[in-house]
Order: structure tokens, then C-alpha cells, then sequence
């Protein structure tokens, strides 16, 4: 590893380095450089080495950071059997992203409602809604949603997020909900 900081650097030429110097102090005594001409010592050789392993740490440690989960990601373990939601926060500022997940069960539309009417969650183009009575439907791939987000409600106080199974003749069941409150003094 000496080759990376620096370690042994073999032996110096001693025609190589009175060459050098004199040429420093021909350059010297060109433009008049006092200080260079008064320190005959040969310069200090700087080894990098150290500053380009801290560089590569923090770049390391940002990277890892950031790839652990991707922004915002709501944590929900995908549940075949159990309906359920999750929300990155239960406590939102009015206006503010309000980030949620559904899981349950494959090949079922599901529609979230906030305070009773239909919501459609963001996720980019990981997530397709197909228009039904009750609300645009989502189906969830491998039990689990993509991390949706919407808007917060404007009115500050409890606001009911809520998960509606629809069935195949169009009625719906609620299977899950979750309380959010907008606390407008954030």
C-alpha cells in the first residue's frame, strides 16, 4: 500500500535533485524572489495520498446514505393477508407532501380516500390507476404499493386517510385506515 500514501520512494538521484535546484534558483533570481533564493532548502514533497482517502470516504458514506432507501420511502412490510396503510409521518403541515403505502392482497383494486373522498397518490410512472365508481383504483405488485404521495389537507386537525377494497360488482369496503393530523404551527 505504499504506493497509495506515499510510503518508500526509492532512492533520489542526486544529479536529478541539484539539477532541480538549480534551475528553482535560476527562476528564483529572474523574478526576483527573495524568499526562494534565502531558503535553500529543497521544498517539501506533499503526498496527496491521505486527502484522496478522505474524499473517497465521504463519497462512500453519502452513497451508502442515499442507497439505502430512496427518498421518502415509507417502511410497510408487504402482507398478502392483511390490509393495511402506513404514513412517513403522522403529523403534517398543511399543503406539505403527505407520503403513504398500501399493502394486501394481488389482483384486488384498492382506492384511497382522505376524509372520505378519493385521493390519487403520486408515484411517477411506477403505478397505474384504472377509473372506477367508488374513485381511481390502484392494483398492488407483489402485495405492496410504491410510496404514494399527495397533498396535506389545508384545515389543521385529524384527517382520516383510509384504504377501500372494491369489489367486482363495484361496491366498496373500508379495510384500513390511518389518522393524520395537520398541525399548521410547523
Amino acid at each position: 500500500m505504499s504506493f497509495i500514501f506515499g510510503g518508500v520512494r526509492g532512492r533520489e538521484d542526486p544529479e536529478l535533485a541539484a539539477g532541480n535546484r538549480r534551475t528553482r534558483l535560476h527562476f528564483a533570481r529572474d523574478v526576483n524572489d527573495e524568499r526562494a533564493l534565502a531558503d535553500d532548502r529543497p521544498p517539501a514533497q506533499r503526498n496527496r495520498g491521505w486527502a484522496w482517502l478522505a474524499v473517497a470516504t465521504v463519497v462512500l458514506a453519502v452513497l451508502a446514505l442515499v442507497g439505502t432507501r430512496g427518498a421518502g420511502d415509507v417502511p410497510l412490510a408487504a402482507d398478502c393477508d392483511t390490509p393495511a396503510i402506513a404514513v412517513a409521518s403522522s403529523v403534517v403541515a398543511p399543503g406539505a407532501v403527505l407520503r403513504y403505502r398500501l399493502t394486501g392482497a394481488d389482483g384486488v383494486d384498492y382506492v384511497a380516500t382522505l376524509d372520505g373522498a378519493p385521493v390519487q397518490g403520486d408515484a411517477g410512472s411506477t403505478v397505474s390507476y384504472t377509473p372506477t365508481a367508488a374513485g381511481p383504483a390502484l392494483q398492488l405488485r407483489q402485495c405492496l404499493s410504491p410510496t404514494l404521495a399527495i397533498a396535506a389537507p389545508a384545515g389543521d386537525g385529524p384527517h382520516e386517510l383510509a384504504m377501500l377494497r372494491v369489489a367486482a360488482d363495484g361496491s366498496t369496503e373500508q379495510v384500513a385506515a390511518v389518522i393524520v393530523t395537520v398541525d399548521g404551527v410547523r
